[in-house]
Parts: C-alpha cells; structure tokens; sequence
C-alpha cells in the first residue's frame, strides 16, 4: 500500500494509518496522478525531524 488515490485513501483511512504505523513506511497519497501527501508514522517523523 505504498501508494494510494486520496479518494481510495478516504475510503480505507484506517486501514492507511495502520499499513504506515506498522509497516513503518510511508504511504503516498495521490490527486490526478501527482503525489500530494504522506501518510507517516509518528515516531518515524520525530526520527526524521531531528
């Protein structure tokens, strides 16, 4: 799930926050082909931003 339309990802918004949260990677959220956003654990965030 690495990758996913925002209307997909509205749909499964849970399942999208758990397969980031566990899996560790981010999931791309997608419009019209074109990524717009990230959906990314917290902690791996905090990692990042340090």
């Amino acid at each position: 799930m690495a990758e996913l339309t925002v209307t997909d990802a509205r749909a499964r918004f849970a399942d999208v926050v758990d397969s980031a949260r566990l899996g560790h990677e981010p999931v791309h959220l997608t419009r019209r082909g074109h990524r717009i956003a990230a959906v990314i654990d917290a902690e791996d965030l905090d990692r990042c931003s340090r």
